[in-house]
């Protein structure tokens, strides 16, 4: 990435942080009005990465820089999680100050809830007259949900679903591209015209993991009844497992238990490239090899809500109910939400949360492997509402997965797979709840 490349160079170059600045982004913060005089009281931030895979110099680039030359009176510090042993826990436990975390719904319980750090910032929002507008409702919503009528963080980028396939596959084997707008049905015709066995090589047509599809579902399924706080199943989720066991049970696909759980399937498409098609979160693109050929289209539809993709998953970044900087967490959070911070991370192959054409058109201008592709991908019309939220959501649904794996491998029918998934997930759910008394 070249932003990131050039403001690690520069770094060691700076004097007085003047050339760091260079690498952040310009212009005004949108709706947080003009620059304030740098008379204000000079304060560290602390960011935790959470749920992210962020380093050092991704944060200094992507937001530690733009926030120093936007507020100069404000110090960023980042917390990396990758590859430290040292855990939020500790952290917590030594009494170390967080301001900021980045975490996701599915991450809102371990890392937020667990340790009492949430914070309703609705009084900020309404103080600041910050335009909530500027995101779309599903993913306001998912707040509104957690926080029961609040809002504990804002979104500042996200992770649409949607699916990579290999061209150079596609073209080996003198089959048509797959394309924007397919159903299930279409898709899986595809897939059994891709799965074969050539030149003592095993190519399979589709793989992927189903926890991706639990939880961004166009389908929305509620794995975890919120009044009761109990696992349950539907024809929801019978019609979900319908549509994706064949996938694995297309004739010479063999499917074992770890590409049944999603497992071997990242070495398939990144590495191997004997997958076809790899049903993904948009922010996966970043990570791909230079020698893949590459390209992108929606996710396919149920034939019944075509038009409508996926849920969404949203990085917030949660302000910390313990942090003495709340009102400056959210300057900072607010600024990361305007055109200009957005445009600087949708260079970088970020999705944005914001709906701008101007943020769009600068989508992946940073990275080369985006040139050429089908970008249009990245930004669906309009999102599938979220399932409703429970802190549980993440037992339920390793438990629906391992139900998922029974019923490809053979070893279930799906009636008594779905059954004893609900018993599964409602004997953790209550280890877990009596745990926490």
């Amino acid at each position: 990435m070249n932003i990131l490349r050039s403001c690690a160079m520069l770094a060691l170059l700076a004097t007085g942080g003047a050339i760091l600045a260079a690498c952040g982004s310009g212009g005004g913060s949108g709706d947080l009005g003009a620059a304030k005089e740098t008379t204000e009281k000079p304060i560290e931030l602390v960011f935790h990465a959470g749920q992210s895979n962020w380093t050092e110099d991704m944060f200094w680039a992507l937001y530690g820089n733009p926030i120093k030359k936007k507020f100069p009176h404000i110090t960023p510090k980042f917390i990396q999680v990758s590859g430290s042993k040292i855990t939020l826990g500790d952290l917590i436990a030594a009494g170390d100050q967080i301001d900021l975390m980045l975490v996701t719904t599915s991450g809102t319980a371990d890392n937020i809830l667990k340790y009492g750090l949430e914070y309703d910032i609705s009084g900020l929002i309404k103080e600041s007259k910050f335009d909530l507008n500027r995101f779309d409702p599903s993913i306001v919503n998912m707040q509104r949900d957690i926080a029961k009528g609040g809002m504990y963080g804002l979104p500042v980028f996200v992770q649409i679903p949607f699916m990579l396939y290999n061209r150079d596959l596609f073209d080996k084997f003198a089959v048509g591209y797959p394309k924007m707008g397919m159903t299930w049905d279409e898709t899986y015709d595809l897939a059994v015209k891709m799965s074969r066995t050539e030149g003592g090589k095993k190519y399979y047509g589709l793989g992927t993991n189903m926890t991706f599809h639990f939880k961004t579902s166009q389908i929305p399924l509620s794995l975890v009844d919120p009044a009761t706080n109990k696992a349950r199943s539907d024809d929801k989720t019978k019609r979900v497992f319908d549509n994706f066991v064949r996938f694995f049970k297309i004739p010479s696909y063999e499917a074992n238990a770890a590409m049944s759980k999603g497992g071997e399937l990242e070495n398939m498409f990144f590495k191997d490239q004997t997958l076809a098609m790899y049903p993904h979160f948009t922010n996966v693109s970043r990570r791909l090899p230079d020698n893949l050929n590459w390209d992108a289209v929606s996710l396919p539809y149920y034939s019944d809500a075509k038009g409508v993709a996926p849920a969404a998953d949203p990085y917030f970044l949660y302000i910390m109910g313990n942090s003495k900087y709340k009102k400056q967490a959210f300057e900072v959070s607010a600024y990361l939400t305007t055109v200009e911070s957005q445009i600087e991370l949708a260079k970088e192959g970020f999705t944005p949360v914001i709906k701008d054409k101007a943020v769009q058109d600068a989508f992946g201008k940073n990275n080369k492997n985006y040139a050429g592709k089908n970008v249009s991908a990245f930004f669906p019309e309009k999102l599938a509402p979220a399932p409703s939220y429970s802190r549980f959501y993440t037992l339920a649904d390793s438990s629906l997965l391992n139900a998922f794996s029974s019923v490809v491998l053979g070893a279930k029918d799906m009636n008594t797979a779905l059954r004893d998934y609900e018993q599964e997930a409602n004997k953790k759910i209550e280890e877990q709840m009596a745990m926490s008394k």
